[in-house]
This record gives structure tokens, C-alpha cells and sequence, in this order.
């Protein structure tokens, strides 16, 4: 039976707008356990299960709980031998606790961004943990062309730009879409333009990047921003137009996303 993705996408949108996300404040602090992780230590296998293959959605320390039980014996206590021999378990814990929150807070960015999509299009977005693994959030085929889906966090600030689309991707898209996803305190945007020491360059960026974030995304009462269904609907559109005659192995950026 096919799934009914406006439904689901209205249980994660509600589940999104009830993250307690005052309560990880100090998980943004912790940064204890920043090498990079094995494949068998990732937990793309269980985010994927809980929040996009299923809608058995969990909350963080549950989650945490789920990926710490399955994960610690014998995969975390090798990771631990290497790096953090003679450090304490509830130390190393934290540290993941801390990396993992990141990671979940970033896919389940995407998995909004995805949800929304299939909710709307006929083309619906293919996504897996083996996807992710190589740099790619989700696929989808569009005229013609099996087309990557990246989401890409950006700020008011310029990004360095990252023009890769690697051999191994290659062999699942024909081409690569940055969709940028605006991380900013709107906030302190704000106070800045109220600042009349602050520079005038400084506070044009700062309106162009608060005009983009009101029209494309909404700031839930928690904190979490998602994408707003225009928003998707413009970017579908734009690779609809970008893709026609294109050559196979392009990347189109999230600049060019940006400049409408």
C-alpha cells in the first residue's frame, strides 16, 4: 500500500514542533568526539528506521538510547580501545551523545525537506542509509536524469564553495543539486540592523538573508526551522528548467538556488 505522504508529513511536522530542544542546550557545547566514525558506529541505519522508512518517531534520548544498546558491544568499545583508552565510559557516552544530536538534528532537516517533496510531486525522492554514506541525501529522476539531492546548510556569510561530485556518486545521479538550508540567529540579525555602530555592507546582508530565511522557511515556537512548501515548490521547478540539455556530471549549487 502506498504511502500517504501528506499525512506523514503532517505527524513530522507536528513531532518536529514538539523537540524539546532547550533541553540538548548543552549537547551544542560538547565537543569530545569529533574523529571520524566507522561506518559500523554511524547511526544512519537507525535514524532512517525510526524517522523516514517508518513514522515511529522517537525522541532524542530514546533514540540515543536505541543506537547506544546496539552499538556499544563490540563497536563503540573498539572505537573507545583507539581513542580513548583510559578515559571513562559515561565520559565517552556524553561525547556521542553530544556528536549524534548534531547528526540528528541535521537529518531530520532533510528528512523534512523529503517529506515535504514527496507530499507534493509526483516524482517522489528515493532516500536510504547507503544513499547518505556517499554524500547523497536522496535521488530522484527527472527528465530523464537521475538527480542527487543535497541538503546544504548556509549562513548570511559567504560559504566556501565545494564544486566535488565524486566517481562513486557518479554511479548513482547524473547530476548533483545543492539545496541550501539558511542557518541564522534571526535575532541577532536583528540586533544589528538596529546597531547603529554596525556597517552598512553588514546590514544589507543582513536584510537579503532575513528576506531569504521569512519568504523560504518557517521558525517553529521550539527553534526548529522547516521549509515552506513555496520553497520547494520554486526549487523543483528550477532543476525542471536547470536539467533540460544539461550534461551528465554537473553540480548545480546552492548559489544558483539562491538567486532568484
Amino acid at each position: 500500500m502506498p504511502r500517504n505522504w501528506k499525512e506523514d508529513l503532517e505527524k513530522f511536522e507536528k513531532f518536529l514542533g514538539n523537540i524539546d530542544i532547550s533541553r540538548y542546550a548543552n549537547l551544542r557545547k560538547i565537543k569530545t568526539v569529533e574523529q571520524d566514525l566507522p561506518k559500523e558506529i554511524l547511526p544512519l541505519e537507525i535514524f532512517y528506521k525510526y524517522y523516514w522508512n517508518t513514522t515511529n518517531f522517537k525522541d532524542y534520548d530514546e533514540i540515543f538510547a536505541i543506537y547506544w544498546s546496539e552499538k556499544l558491544n563490540p563497536y563503540i568499545y573498539e572505537f573507545i580501545k583507539k581513542y580513548f583508552y583510559g578515559c571513562s565510559l559515561q565520559f565517552v557516552e556524553e561525547g556521542f551523545k553530544a556528536r549524534l544530536y548534531r547528526i540528528w538534528m541535521s537529518i531530520l532537516t532533510q528528512f523534512h525537506f523529503q517529506y515535504l517533496w514527496n507530499s507534493l510531486f509526483n516524482e517522489k525522492l528515493l532516500s536510504s542509509p547507503e544513499l547518505d554514506m556517499r554524500g547523497i541525501d536522496s535521488i530522484v529522476k527527472l527528465n530523464d536524469l537521475k538527480v542527487a539531492i543535497q541538503i546544504k546548510k548556509v549562513s548570511y556569510r559567504r560559504e566556501a564553495p565545494d564544486r566535488r561530485f565524486t566517481k562513486r556518486q557518479r554511479t548513482y545521479a547524473d547530476i548533483i543539486v545543492e539545496i541550501p538550508y539558511l542557518v541564522i540567529n534571526t535575532n541577532e540579525l536583528k540586533n544589528k540592523l538596529e546597531n547603529p555602530r554596525v556597517r552598512e555592507s553588514t546590514k544589507i546582508k543582513c536584510r537579503n538573508a532575513l528576506d531569504i530565511f521569512h519568504k523560504n522557511f518557517i521558525l517553529l515556537e521550539n527553534g526548529f526551522v522547516i521549509f515552506k512548501k513555496e520553497y520547494v515548490r520554486y526549487v523543483y521547478d528550477l532543476i525542471i528548467e536547470k536539467t533540460r540539455g544539461i550534461e551528465k556530471g554537473k553540480k548545480i549549487s546552492y548559489e544558483e538556488i539562491l538567486s532568484w
